[in-house]
C-alpha cells in the first residue's frame, strides 16, 4: 500500500481535486499527492486565499484502488443551511417586548388621539 497526502482543515474536511472543501465521504474526488512539499505549497496557496484557514497536509494509506484511506468529516452546511437551522431555532424562542417597543406603542397612540381631535 503506497502513502499519499492529502489536505485537511481545521473542521475535519477534505481539500477535493477541485480546491472546494468536502466531507470525504467520497475519496474519489479528493485532492492528493505523493509528494509533501506539493502538499505544503497548496495548503499555502489556500491559506493565501482563507486567513481563516488552518489546514495541513494528511499523510494516508491509500487502498486497493488507490483511493486515500481517510474518515469522513463532518457534513458540510451550506451558508443557506446554516440560516435556516438558525431560524428554525428562534421560532420556539418567545421575544419579550422591551421598552423602547413600548414606548413606540404610546407614541403611535397619542399621535392617533391627536388625530382624532
Amino acid at each position: 500500500m503506497a502513502t499519499v497526502f492529502v489536505i485537511q482543515n481545521q473542521h475535519g474536511h477534505y481539500l477535493s481535486k477541485q480546491l472546494e472543501w468536502v466531507d470525504g465521504r467520497d475519496k474519489r474526488v479528493l485532492y492528493r499527492t505523493v509528494h509533501r512539499d506539493e502538499a505544503i505549497n497548496v495548503v499555502f496557496e489556500q491559506s493565501s486565499k482563507n486567513i481563516e484557514l488552518r489546514a495541513h497536509p494528511l499523510e494516508c494509506e491509500t487502498d486497493e484502488t488507490a483511493h486515500p484511506k481517510v474518515e469522513a468529516g463532518p457534513p458540510i452546511m451550506s451558508q443557506h443551511e446554516d440560516l435556516l437551522g438558525d431560524a428554525e431555532n428562534n421560532i420556539d424562542q418567545p421575544t419579550e417586548p422591551t421598552q423602547e417597543d413600548s414606548e413606540s406603542d404610546i407614541s403611535a397612540t397619542d399621535k392617533d388621539e391627536n388625530l382624532i381631535l
